[in-house]
């Protein structure tokens, strides 16, 4: 798929910022060349190991092997320079490099679908700007993030809420792919790259960096202040705030979205609508007869079960999702009119704002992965 051409157009991009970094490319160039020569005797195996951030070709930066993954290291520190240039969260970082892994496995082509260009394949006559602009990596990589300066296509930071997104769906947002799907596979590799490069994806930043006029962190948009996608352990979930609004009592009057053939509380339906405009494709069902537990809001049309794919316990990507989906209902509860929250063992209270134990409430098993809420987030609406 790639060869010698690919990877010279990713390393000389980099010749148009003066004489260091023409040095920097002139040292990789003959590092590229000494490994296309080994790669057929095994010279391809990936190293992962930290290392400073910056271009590549400067001191005190490891050497993985692997031409391919050389480059892609170098774009990522580039990526993630300017993501910290501009005050952006590693969250931003992360989704830049999924994005570029997909459009062009992170290398600044010179060719792609029709008028496709650079590292994210934007093209010239969708506005993202003129060739030569589009090939410029500095140029690409700012018109991905967006915000006031042009190109006219909507970036990363003019998108509201796309800190509470799943990450392939915020990339599918600027991006506007015919294969939307594609970026979320590309997460795992994209963190690996990032652990080579010496990026911290949980570095906290202003999401709306650039932008005049954004929402603000915490201002009731689910934007959360960092990185809250790693699986694993308990730190990935935000303890919100006691929500003391008014609720007033709905009747079960609209058939419920997720196609249950049931019917659910028009505060339930707004809250479904809101949950895929924000987190993408869920896996979810709200109304259930639940005939061995009368008292659970699932038969009055007022809760919501959004599936996770896996016990989370034993799946990081599980954990994450689970994580990223409970962040946003609590932090929205606000304007959602969510009552309770129960996932991964623990259940939250918009009166009480805190996560305390889930006990199963004498119906679930809390250790069980159903019971307990490990490969689901239940919802509940006032």
């Amino acid at each position: 798929m790639f060869d010698e051409r690919d990877l010279g157009r990713g390393l000389l991009s980099f010749g148009s910022r003066g004489l260091a970094a023409k040095a920097a490319v002139a040292l990789a160039m003959i590092g590229v060349a000494s490994l296309l020569i080994l790669a057929p005797f095994g010279g391809g195996t990936t190293s992962q190991a930290a290392c400073l951030p910056g271009l590549p070709g400067q001191g005190g930066d490891v050497r993985p092997k692997g031409p391919l993954r050389q480059v892609q290291v170098g774009f990522a520190q580039l990526i993630d320079q300017i993501a910290r240039d501009r005050g952006l969260p590693g969250k931003a970082t992360l989704i830049a490099i999924m994005t570029g892994l997909v459009e062009s496995e992170l290398q600044n082509l010179d060719y792609g679908h029709a008028d496709s260009l650079g590292i994210f394949q934007q093209r010239h006559l969708a506005g993202w700007g003129e060739p030569d602009q589009i090939r410029d990596p500095v140029y690409a990589i700012n018109a991905f993030f967006g915000g006031d300066d042009p190109p006219s296509p909507p970036g990363l930071v003019d998108i509201n809420g796309w800190p509470s997104m799943a990450l392939g769906d915020a990339a599918q947002k600027v991006q506007v792919s015919a294969f939307p799907d594609r970026y979320a596979q590309r997460e795992s590799e994209a963190r690996d790259i990032a652990t080579e490069a010496g990026i911290d994806l949980t570095r906290p930043g202003n999401p709306y960096a650039g932008r005049s006029g954004a929402p603000t962190a915490g201002s009731g948009d689910g934007v959360l202040d960092s990185d809250d996608d790693c699986g694993g352990g308990e730190g990935g979930l935000t303890s919100g705030q006691p929500v003391n609004g008014v609720w007033p009592p709905e009747r079960q009057s609209v058939t419920d979205p997720t196609g249950t053939g049931g019917l659910v509380t028009p505060r339930t339906a707004n809250w479904v609508a809101e949950a895929r405009k924000n987190l993408g494709t869920l896996s979810m069902s709200c109304w259930d007869a639940h005939l061995w537990n009368p008292a659970s809001d699932h038969p009055r049309g007022k809760a919501c079960d959004i599936m996770v794919g896996a016990d989370s316990r034993r799946s990081a990507p599980a954990k994450a999702r689970g994580d990223q989906i409970a962040n946003w209902a609590i932090t929205t509860a606000g304007t959602t009119g969510v009552r309770y929250v129960i996932w991964y063992g623990k259940i939250w209270s918009s009166r009480r704002g805190t996560w305390i134990p889930y006990n199963g409430g004498g119906v679930y098993v809390p250790t069980d992965a159903t019971g307990g809420h490990y490969d689901h987030v239940h919802v509940s609406m006032w």
